[in-house]
């Protein structure tokens, strides 16, 4: 019970100097909300039932052809792209500008098409795609798309004496498209979900990292050596210190997801006790982090330095910034061998995907065990410090 005493009066300290400062704490609040938000707001995506989108691009027409012009009005009055109908100069300098990114060009030739038979190989004609370097996702799209207008033109073509007036539903695919999503809560995918369960968990860190620089700052000025002169035991010190810092995370935490949930409707459709146990590994993984950086990083400078990378790429990484299906496989086998990838993964999972305590926990095992080792390493090597300086070794 001494040692409990001594725990909380040190965590208490320190609870109190991250509040002496007003605007820093409600910066520090803040942070994690304002990114959230944006992040949310760029990968957020309209529902199925909305208006899909529409693929703006440019249309050069240098044939003369029939043939041409029916497929450029195909073009320019599909529903799936909004065209408009340039010049090649005009086209060319507005791609470079990504204004639109994608120009298709009819170029010269392009009539020959009407002489085109199925099973025919010879020689045939071109159909060029201009696009912005930057744009390769969005030229993809409008090649499908001017694919899908040019065959349909050709059907009209080649066999409009057969369809006995019966029109476009004769073009039509042989098969209907019934796209679900398939999850084991049956959610669908929510940008803002992701962002605030992203940006909560790299914050976190960062105030770990700062947690950290406060250790060693404190070392700098004297205070450890002050602490290390009275009758307090270093593990209570380790122990006040991971108390207060993952006190600090819990209401970061409570802070950024409340506004989510006000403002952008994110919820805990899962599993409750799932997510509670979540927050508390990954406050208490801020915890060891911020110990951990004082007990490797050498000088305060040096150490915000490193951490500061390291804290950035294991989010990257980890899939906090971006959807983990936007990332090369190679890094998606990589991020499981780092606590973030974890916690994102089961904060997702409680959140939007609506999964249950059994398929979150190892999640909260992973994330709850990575804490347990950065602590252990910490105190090990802040405790091997101390017995050398009380040996006189430094």
């Amino acid at each position: 019970m001494a040692r409990l005493s001594l725990i909380l009066a040190l965590a208490g300290k320190d609870w109190r100097l991250f509040w002496a400062d007003r605007r820093a704490a409600l910066l520090c609040l803040a942070v994690p909300v304002v990114l959230a938000s944006a992040f949310g707001m760029i990968f957020h995506r309209p529902t199925p039932d909305a208006t899909p989108n529409t693929l703006p691009v440019l249309v050069v027409v240098e044939d003369d052809g029939p043939l041409t012009a029916r497929v450029a009005a195909d073009l320019l009055a599909s529903p799936r792209l909004d065209a408009k109908s340039v010049t090649r100069a005009e086209a060319e300098a507005a791609v470079a500008e990504r204004r639109p990114a994608v120009a298709v060009v009819l170029p010269a030739g392009f009539e020959r098409l009407k002489d085109w038979q199925p099973g025919v190989s010879g020689e045939r004609p071109e159909l060029r795609l201009l696009h912005h370097p930057a744009a390769a996702a969005e030229r993809q799209w409008a090649e499908g798309v001017v694919t899908e207008v040019v065959m349909r033109r050709l059907a009209r073509e080649k066999f409009g004496g057969f369809l006995h007036g019966k029109g476009e539903e004769v073009l039509a695919a042989p098969f209907r498209v019934d796209a679900a999503a398939v999850s084991a809560g049956g959610a669908r995918f929510n940008a803002y979900s992701h962002s605030f369960c992203g940006m909560t968990l790299q914050y976190l860190l960062f105030w770990g990292m700062e947690s950290g620089l406060l250790f060693l700052r404190e070392r700098e000025r004297g205070v450890w050596a002050r602490t290390r002169a009275a009758p307090v035991p270093v593990g209570c010190v380790l122990a006040g210190k991971a108390l207060a810092t993952a006190a600090v995370a819990l209401v970061q935490v409570l802070v950024t997801f409340g506004f989510g949930y006000l403002a952008f409707g994110v919820a805990v459709t899962g599993s409750v006790t799932g997510f509670v146990l979540l927050a508390a590994a990954a406050c208490g993984l801020a915890a060891a982090t911020g110990l951990l950086v004082a007990a490797v990083g050498g000088t305060e400078a040096r150490a915000r330095s490193v951490s500061v990378l390291v804290i950035l790429t294991v989010s990257m990484v980890g899939g906090l910034w971006v959807p983990a299906f936007l990332l090369p496989g190679w890094v998606r086998d990589v991020a499981l061998s780092l606590p973030t990838a974890w916690a994102m993964r089961g904060l997702g999972g409680v959140t939007w995907e609506g999964l249950g305590l059994a398929a979150v926990l190892p999640s909260v095992l992973a994330v709850a065990g990575f804490a347990a080792a950065f602590f252990a390493l910490a105190a090990w090597r802040l405790k091997a410090g101390e017995r050398r300086l009380r040996a006189g070794d430094v």
